[in-house]
C-alpha cells in the first residue's frame, strides 16, 4: 500500500508540474526589425550616463542595446496573458501564456526564433527561513565610538579606510543591488544619509516600484555599503549613489529570479550604473525544475551568467557572492559567480582565514573562483530594525568588497571596469600564488589606489623598502604611505644638499599596517632638491623636489 501510494504522489506532483511549468514561457526572436530605434541615436534607449559610461571605455552601442521589437510584441500579445520581462539582450520576452494551446500560434510566426517553459512549480507551503543568513543583533552599548565602530575591521582588512581619509568614498559612482527586497530601507535612520542618493527603484518579482516591504537581507546588505549610524557604524561606500532592485523571490525559490535578475541589469545599464552587487546565488531550485549541474556552471552558460559577463561587456564591473556551500554537498560556487567576467567574492574570518562556509572553486571550465575575498564571519550589518547587528555569509564580503571597488573607482573615474577589476585582483595578496579557497586573495585597496595613482612617479614606488611617496615633485603637500611589519616608530627627515636637516616628523606604526602621513609644515620650504631619509625598522632615502 505505501509503494502505490508513493507512486501515486509522485504522479500527481509530476502533472502539477506538467500544468504549472507551462505558464511560464520565455521567447527568443530572429532580429530587431521594424524598431523605431537607431544605434545612430542611443538616447532614444540609453541614459546620457550610460552613454558616458561607454564613450569612456570605447565601449560601441550595438544591437543587443536596441529593445525588443515593439511590433513583434504587439503581434504575439493576443496569444499571451501577461508580458512579464523584455530582456534586449537576448532579444527575448518573458511571458506568462494563458492557454497551452496559443504556443501553436506563436511558434507560427516568422519572427519568432524559439521558446521554451521556465520551469515552476509552486511551494508556498515550504519554510523559506533558511534561503538567507541569520542576523544577530549586538549591544549597542558595548560598541566602541569611532568612525566605523563594529564595521572597523571588514573595511581595514581593505585597506579601504584609507582611500575614505583621502575623501574618496564612492563620489560619483552608482552601484545597483539585486535583492529580495530591501525592507524598512525607507524609514531607517541609518539610511538617512544615503536616501537622498537612492535614484531607482524597481520590483521585478510583483512589477513595481516599491522594494521596501519585502526581504530584510536586501537591508542588511545595503547596509555593508551604505549604512551610516555615527560614531558606530559607516559603510564602505557611504557617499555612492545607488538603485536598489528587487529580482529575488522571497516567497520561493525559481528560474525566473535568473530572469528578473537579468532584467535588472538591463535597467542598471541602461539607467548608468557602474558596479552591479548581488548577495543571491542558483543552482537548485525548491521543485528540482530547471536544476544546475555543477557541470552547467562553466562560466557562459546559464542565463543569469550569461547576463552578468554581458553586463561586464557594457563597462558596468560585476561582484556576486561565491556563495555558503563550503561545508555542504555541492561544495562549489554558484551561479551567476562562476561567470568568466564576475569578480566572485569568497568570505574570510576576522582574522583572514577562510571560512567553512565559503564556497569553492574552480567553475566547470577550470577557471579560478572565487576571484577574491572580503570579511563574511562577524561581518557587521544593520538589522531590519536599524539596529546594529552582526552576520555571517558571502552576503556580505560581496557588498562589502563592491563599496571598497566604488571607492577606488570614485578616485579614477576615468578608468574603465576591466582596469578596476584587474587592478584589485592585482593587488591581492595571494595574486601570485591563487588558489580555489581564497582565489586571488584579500585585495588591498590602498596599494591598487597607488598602483593607479598618476600623481606620483612611479619610480617612487618601493613597497619593499616600506615606503611610498607622492606627488613628485610637490608643492605645499607631500604625501607618505607607510607600512612595518612589526610595529615601532618611525623618523622621517628632510634635508637640502648642503646636508642640513630643515624637517623633523616621528609616528608610531603598528603592526603589519600601512598608515597615511601628509607631512604639515613643509610648504616655508624654499624650492628645490631635498634628501627625504626615514629610520626605524627599515632605513630609506630618496632626492625629492620641490616646486615653487
Amino acid at each position: 500500500m505505501m509503494r502505490w501510494s508513493t507512486i501515486l504522489c509522485l504522479f500527481l506532483q509530476a502533472s502539477l508540474a506538467l500544468s504549472a511549468q507551462s505558464d511560464f514561457y520565455w521567447i527568443k526572436f530572429k532580429d530587431k526589425a521594424s524598431s523605431p530605434f537607431q544605434i545612430g541615436n542611443p538616447t532614444q534607449f540609453l541614459s546620457q550616463k550610460s552613454i558616458e559610461r561607454r564613450n569612456k571605455q570605447a565601449i560601441p552601442i550595438s544591437e543587443n542595446d536596441l529593445p525588443v521589437s515593439q511590433a513583434y510584441i504587439d503581434s504575439i500579445s493576443p496569444f499571451i496573458h501577461q508580458l512579464v520581462h523584455r530582456l534586449k539582450w537576448f532579444n527575448m520576452v518573458v511571458v506568462k501564456v494563458g492557454q497551452n494551446d496559443y504556443l501553436d500560434s506563436i511558434r507560427q510566426f516568422s519572427f519568432v526564433d524559439s521558446l521554451a517553459p521556465i520551469w515552476f512549480v509552486p511551494s508556498r507551503s515550504v519554510d523559506m527561513k533558511d534561503k538567507f543568513e541569520s542576523v544577530e543583533p549586538v549591544d549597542q552599548n558595548n560598541v566602541d565610538s569611532g568612525l566605523y565602530g563594529i564595521a572597523y575591521n571588514q573595511i581595514r582588512m581593505l585597506n579601504a579606510d584609507l582611500l575614505h581619509q583621502l575623501g574618496y568614498r564612492g563620489q560619483g559612482i552608482t552601484v545597483a543591488m539585486m535583492d529580495n527586497g530591501f525592507v524598512r530601507a525607507d524609514s531607517i535612520a541609518g539610511f538617512d544619509s544615503i536616501r537622498p542618493r537612492i535614484h531607482q527603484t524597481w520590483n521585478f518579482v510583483r512589477n513595481q516600484m516599491n522594494v521596501y516591504t519585502d526581504g530584510g537581507h536586501g537591508t542588511n546588505t545595503f547596509s555593508c555599503i551604505a549604512g551610516n549610524v555615527p560614531g558606530h557604524f559607516l559603510g564602505t561606500a557611504p557617499d555612492a549613489d545607488f538603485f536598489l532592485y528587487e529580482t529575488e523571490d522571497i516567497d520561493d525559490e525559481w528560474v525566473m529570479e535568473e530572469y528578473n535578475w537579468a532584467a535588472a541589469a538591463e535597467m542598471a545599464d541602461s539607467s548608468g550604473a557602474d558596479i552591479l552587487s548581488t548577495s543571491l546565488g542558483y543552482t537548485t531550485f525548491r521543485s528540482g525544475a530547471g536544476d544546475h549541474t555543477y557541470a552547467d556552471l562553466t562560466g557562459d552558460y546559464t542565463l543569469i551568467t550569461r547576463a552578468s559577463n554581458m553586463a561586464f561587456s557594457k563597462g558596468m564591473l560585476v561582484l556576486n557572492s561565491a556563495g555558503n556551500s563550503g561545508d555542504d554537498a555541492w561544495f562549489y560556487i554558484t551561479a551567476p559567480a562562476d561567470g568568466t567576467e564576475v569578480m566572485a567574492v569568497g568570505a574570510v574570518n576576522p582574522d583572514r582565514t577562510i571560512t567553512g562556509f565559503s564556497s569553492r572553486g574552480p567553475n566547470a571550465s577550470g577557471q579560478i573562483k572565487p576571484d577574491v575575498c572580503a570579511q563574511g564571519s562577524s561581518a557587521a550589518v544593520l538589522d531590519i530594525s536599524g539596529n546594529l547587528a552582526m552576520a555571517g555569509g558571502t552576503s556580505f564580503s560581496c557588498p562589502i568588497l563592491a563599496g571598497c571597488a566604488a571607492s577606488l573607482w570614485g578616485a579614477f573615474p576615468e578608468k574603465s571596469a576591466q582596469e578596476i577589476r584587474q587592478v584589485i585582483i592585482e593587488s591581492a595578496d595571494r595574486f601570485n600564488t591563487p588558489d580555489n579557497n581564497y582565489g586571488y586573495g584579500i585585495p588591498n585597496f590602498y596599494n591598487a589606489y597607488l598602483q593607479l595613482l598618476t600623481a606620483y612617479n612611479p619610480n617612487t614606488l618601493n613597497l619593499q623598502a616600506g615606503a611610498v611617496i607622492y606627488p613628485i615633485p610637490f608643492t605645499d603637500e607631500l604625501n607618505l604611505s607607510l607600512y612595518n611589519e612589526e610595529e615601532g616608530e618611525r623618523r622621517i627627515e628632510l634635508f637640502d644638499l648642503l646636508g642640513r636637516k630643515v624637517y623633523s616628523f616621528h609616528i608610531f606604526l603598528r603592526a603589519q599596517t600601512y598608515e597615511l602621513v601628509c607631512l604639515d609644515g613643509i610648504q616655508s620650504l624654499s624650492a628645490g632638491e631635498y634628501i627625504l631619509r626615514m629610520d626605524g625598522q627599515k632605513k630609506y632615502a630618496q632626492r625629492i623636489l620641490k616646486m615653487k
